[in-house]
């Protein structure tokens, strides 16, 4: 497996960041700060991998709290993608939204990004991991198909984070 992973803030209590693991060969990678304000330090990860002779690309997110900033952050990624994706790329984008309500569905479809929950009519509980009632990270696509979706189960994962992670079997 490699591991890519872009520091998105550094605190008196450590960092955070994105990161992104895969089994496919990386090609390429960036980083971009999206933070909306003083308060939050956000960013995005952009990694291209090899999938089999195919470049896909892979952006990894985590959106603010405040819903304005949300909406911003996803109008932010829209024009990343112009810049730095292919249109006629193979693309996901997944990471902890922190939508409540799938209030960017609308926005990430004008992307041209379908949710693999909703192509799949499977709600994916993620958060909190201890007892997971919402669903507030999301994995979208262009030009894939997502065939599952699913959350790991186990006491474990709860103690890993305060989200499950969300993982999709998706096929050209």
């Amino acid at each position: 497996y490699h591991a890519v992973y872009r520091t998105n803030a550094v605190t008196r209590h450590g960092e955070h960041g994105n990161a992104l693991l895969t089994r496919w060969q990386v090609t390429d990678h960036g980083h971009e700060d999206m933070s909306d304000h003083r308060f939050e330090q956000r960013g995005l990860l952009h990694v291209e991998v090899d999938v089999a002779g195919t470049p896909v690309h892979v952006v990894v997110v985590h959106l603010g709290l405040i819903a304005g900033s949300r909406l911003r952050q996803v109008a932010q990624l829209g024009r990343y993608l112009a810049r730095e994706v292919p249109a006629d790329a193979p693309l996901v984008v997944a990471g902890d939204f922190n939508d409540w309500g799938g209030k960017l569905l609308a926005p990430m479809a004008a992307l041209g990004l379908a949710d693999c929950s909703r192509r799949l009519q499977r709600r994916v509980p993620t958060f909190p991991s201890r007892l997971p009632l919402a669903q507030l990270d999301f994995i979208y696509v262009r030009g894939l198909l997502p065939v599952d979706l699913f959350v790991p189960q186990g006491p474990a994962w709860g103690r890993m984070s305060d989200h499950l992670p969300l993982i999709a079997d998706l096929r050209f």
